[in-house]
């Protein structure tokens, strides 16, 4: 007999095939290189690297609750809007990732983003500002409370996830500034 299509399991199901879909296609048709590329026998991340790996942890994250079995209830209309209000948060979240840069400089210098996109500070406001934001409103999500010390975190988080990813690579830039 097969088991019942929960609304965990429904998750899990949704966020395998997104992310099958994400490393099978969508990553390679959306970048000029592979994983890795290999330059005058140098290797270097590709363009693609970064949203494949993100699309395994995603699938491997729905493998993990299509089958750990969770509560017994069945996809709701309440259910469907909270997942559309987490979805709206990191759609703003997004949204100061990519033009919080250039908005700032633009706010303070009034010169154009892309030359700075680079330079120290500017590479990191975008990041830090739209993942700050991010973190804080699921952590707010959870609690369903806004605690400075949350955000404290989340800003040291992000400030980590920067500098574990620019600091090893000369030729990298954080997102969003590859595409500005």
């Amino acid at each position: 007999m097969m088991p019942k299509l929960t609304q965990d399991r429904t998750l899990g199901l949704v966020a395998i095939a997104l992310g099958l879909f994400i490393a099978l296609y969508w990553a390679g048709a959306d970048s000029e290189t592979g994983l890795v590329e290999k330059t005058r026998g140098r290797y270097s991340i590709g363009d693609a690297l970064a949203p494949t790996v993100a699309a395994v942890f995603l699938s491997l994250s729905g493998l993990w609750l299509a089958v750990s079995g969770g509560p017994q209830t069945t996809l709701s209309l309440r259910n469907a809007g909270f997942i559309m209000g987490v979805l709206m948060l990191l759609f703003v979240s997004l949204g100061l990732m990519r033009w919080g840069g250039p908005w700032l400089v633009e706010a303070i210098t009034a010169a154009d983003y892309r030359p700075l996109r680079d330079t120290v500070p500017w590479k990191y406001v975008g990041f830090v500002l739209g993942g700050t934001a991010m973190i804080a409103a699921l952590t707010f999500v959870v609690e369903r409370q806004l605690r400075w010390s949350r955000v404290l975190i989340a800003l040291g988080v992000t400030l980590f996830l920067a500098a574990f990813y620019d600091l090893p690579f000369e030729d990298l830039l954080l997102p969003p500034n590859g595409d500005v």
